[in-house]
């Protein structure tokens, strides 16, 4: 009887260790599952950011060459539109650079 009794101690204990493992060992898949989706979104905002970052320097160029175009051939119309192009491409050059800082600190909060 003492045979059986340890016998079946040692099967549950096998058990209960097993599914221990086996719950702690998925648990760290789930972190690292977490960890991939957040280094992607990082990599995805860094990737619109730079785009951000394109699109507002060539909106101030092709502002710039607006007005150049209105001043030379006297189109108040285009020179306008210019000026307006090359503020809306300043604006996003200065959004992006704040958004940059802010992701910074953000960076340091998350310990990355």
């Amino acid at each position: 009887m003492k045979k059986i009794t340890l016998v079946l101690i040692i099967v549950v204990t096998f058990i209960i260790g097993g599914g221990v493992g086996y719950f702690s060992g998925n648990s760290m898949k789930g972190d690292d599952a977490q960890d991939k989706k957040m280094r992607d979104s990082v990599t995805m905002m860094k990737d619109q950011e730079s785009a951000i970052k394109k699109m507002g320097e060539m909106m101030q160029s092709s502002g710039a060459m607006m007005q150049e175009m209105g001043t030379k051939y006297s189109d108040n119309g285009a020179l306008s539109k210019g000026k307006d192009l090359q503020l809306l491409g300043e604006k996003y050059l200065k959004d992006t650079t704040k958004k940059a800082g802010s992701d910074d600190s953000m960076k340091g909060i998350m310990g990355n």
